[in-house]
């Protein structure tokens, strides 16, 4: 009688399920006090338009300094600001067409100096005359500090202070990638080359949402982003249980034994190609680029002529990428399905006889691989604006090489992989040309496995692998 088939596969599900809940709460409670705490700074992007309309009021004085930059009501912006020639505090009010990402968020609507509104001729030429000209950017005088560095450092350790900032959301996107790979590769032993599309899925999907969200009237950062992201990982988790029960399952030979090699490594790379060209169908050949939406952030450090900035909504994205990442680590080492993996991992058969349903254990763990690279893809847009629907395939080799200099098939050594690549990546474009970046990247692998083949935590033999 063949042994009797547990309900570990339905575990599985459960616990994913369970995840995605515990995660959405846990993202909201990270998320909801960084947009909070940065919401008393004014639109970044609308307080620069409102900035750049000083010089063409105030063309005789020798410099303006501005002092404060804070949000109106009914979507306008305050700047405060004194002139060279008068001691006297001013203030700039300058009323937009929309908030958030809302498409009307540049369209300025009307100004006031000191409370005295602007003549409709004098408002036409600085609105259509002046700040459509280079000389209106280049005239810019500068955003206010932004409230009271914690500390006072040397210029170089400011810079580089800024470099660690600034690639935070580089180094949670490498590592969710690199750990969707290790969680795919522990049970099938073979790459998935399609994650990074699935980045792009995530990225575009957000895109998307906000864009439908914004047509309903809804333009609130907050509301729109979380909704967007909610949206997008349920749309790339969807897409993992599809690729999980059509496409990896039938492929791989089932009943405990280790599935071969190319019909894998075939549908892989057709899966990236059905997947990018779903997108470019969806989105179009460009990119669907969001408005702008960061406040003008924290004044964390300072140096003789540099400041070191933090945006709010840069560092929930992080705290947003580390919860996932610490979480999956957290279920897959805690929970009945990371037990189910590992033992999959380790002896699929025995694994099989021992009653852990491996068709369900693989469907589940697909779900939840997509999931954490649509994340990364979320991650994308919401911080940088938008995602070309072929900016993943390169991502998703990034996301792979990370997995490998781990020792793919370990999640801790993927994770590691990714901080260590991202890291490498920001000294490089801090001390060389960006452009080579990723040339670098693959020299470093290459030289990574010559000397430790099997990565940081995988097999001192790297036959052992399987590619």
């Amino acid at each position: 009688m063949p042994p009797a088939r547990s309900s570990s596969g339905l575990a599985g599900l459960r616990h994913i399920l369970w995840f995605a809940l515990a995660s959405m709460i846990g993202l909201a409670l990270i998320i909801v006090p960084l947009f909070l705490a940065g919401s008393p700074n004014a639109d970044a992007e609308q307080a620069r338009l409102c900035r750049m309309l000083l010089p063409a009021l105030y063309p005789e004085d020798e410099g303006i300094r501005v002092i404060l930059s804070e949000p109106g009501t009914r979507s306008s912006v305050h700047i405060t600001f004194r002139t060279a020639a008068d001691e006297q505090e001013h203030l700039l009010s300058c009323r937009f067409g929309g908030i958030g990402y809302s498409a009307a968020k540049r369209d300025l609507a009307a100004i006031q100096v000191d409370g005295v509104g602007m003549g409709e001729a004098a408002f036409y030429f600085l609105k259509e005359r002046w700040l459509e000209t280079q000389d209106a950017v280049i005239a810019d005088p500068g955003s206010s500090r932004i409230g009271k560095a914690f500390v006072h450092m040397p210029r170089r350790a400011a810079v580089a202070l800024q470099h660690v900032l600034n690639s935070l959301p580089r180094t949670g996107i490498l590592a969710l990638l690199a750990l969707a790979t290790a969680l795919i590769y522990g049970l099938i032993g073979r790459i998935n080359l399609a994650f990074g599309e699935f980045a792009a899925l995530g990225g575009i999907a957000a895109s998307l949402i906000v864009v439908g969200l914004v047509t309903l009237g809804i333009s609130s950062p907050l509301i729109a982003g979380g909704l967007a992201m909610l949206g997008a990982l349920a749309l790339s988790a969807l897409y993992g249980l599809v690729m999980g029960r059509a496409i990896l399952w039938p492929l791989s030979a089932g009943r405990g034994e280790r599935a071969s090699g190319q019909p894998l490594l075939v549908a892989g790379v057709g899966l990236l190609v059905a997947v990018q060209e779903g997108l470019r169908l969806a989105q179009g050949a460009g990119t669907l680029w969001l408005q702008p939406v960061h406040g003008e952030g924290w004044r964390l450090a300072s140096a003789t002529g540099f400041d070191v900035i933090a945006q709010p909504r840069l560092l929930a994205m992080v705290a947003v990428d580390w919860a996932a990442i610490l979480l999956t680590l957290l279920l897959m080492h805690k929970s009945r399905l990371g037990r189910a993996w590992r033992a999959s991992a380790d002896d699929p058969l025995a694994a099989s006889l021992c009653g852990i349903d491996p068709r369900q254990l693989l469907i589940a763990i697909s779900a939840l691989a997509t999931l954490l690279a649509g994340l990364a893809g979320v991650t994308i847009t919401l911080n940088y604006g938008g995602m070309h629907f072929s900016g993943g395939t390169l991502l998703g080799l990034t996301g792979l090489i990370a997995a490998i200099l781990g020792g793919i098939g370990s999640l801790g050594g993927a994770v590691l992989g990714g901080v260590a690549i991202a890291a490498f990546q920001v000294s490089w474009s801090a001390l060389r040309e960006i452009a080579n970046w990723e040339l670098a990247t693959f020299t470093l692998l290459s030289i990574a496995l010559v000397l430790k083949p099997g990565g940081f935590f995988g097999f001192a033999d790297g036959a052992h692998r399987k590619v």
